[in-house]
């Protein structure tokens, strides 16, 4: 996760990169989809609450990695409410369905993508129109030169 805010210095300040997430939990981590939901909902009550949860379930993935679901449940809604998430809306949220079927959207558009492990990257390029004139895809945690060569490469071709 080093790579991330090296990334948003260099970058994303200027406005040349923009970070978009989309879920994509992998079956082999039990809780991962508990995890997403978590997020998703923190999420759905501002933005910046979505990143406080991003930003302490990777680095503390280990501690609910190998909970039980119970709780990790726990842990996730602990965090939550320390971000300050509105507590009867976070859990409203993690039983509507449709946090389900938005979670399972971007794990189609993921499939459609070909993304089949985590973490995946795509680098798009657009227009003045905003319309995505070259994508290129980045797969595992990679350093920050690969993603600045890959984005310098992308933002030199015309």
């Amino acid at each position: 996760m080093q790579t991330e805010p090296l990334l948003y210095e260099a970058y994303g300040v200027t406005g040349q990169v923009v970070t978009v997430f989309r879920h994509f939990p992998l079956d082999i981590h039990p809780n991962a989809p508990a995890a997403h939901r978590a997020a998703y909902c923190a999420g759905q009550q501002d933005p910046k609450l979505f990143w406080k949860m991003h930003d302490w379930l990777f680095p503390n993935q280990q501690a609910w990695q190998s909970s039980t679901a119970t709780v990790a449940a726990g842990q996730f809604r602990e965090q939550a409410l320390a971000i300050g998430v509105d507590a009867a809306a976070y859990d409203a949220c993690l039983t509507d369905p449709q946090t389900e079927a938005a979670i399972q959207k971007d794990m189609q558009a993921g499939a459609e993508l070909g993304v089949r492990g985590t973490p995946a990257f795509f680098l798009e390029k657009r227009d003045a129109s905003g319309k995505v004139t070259q994508t290129r895809p980045l797969s595992g945690a990679l350093p920050y030169e690969q993603f600045a060569q890959a984005i310098e490469g992308l933002l030199a071709q015309q």
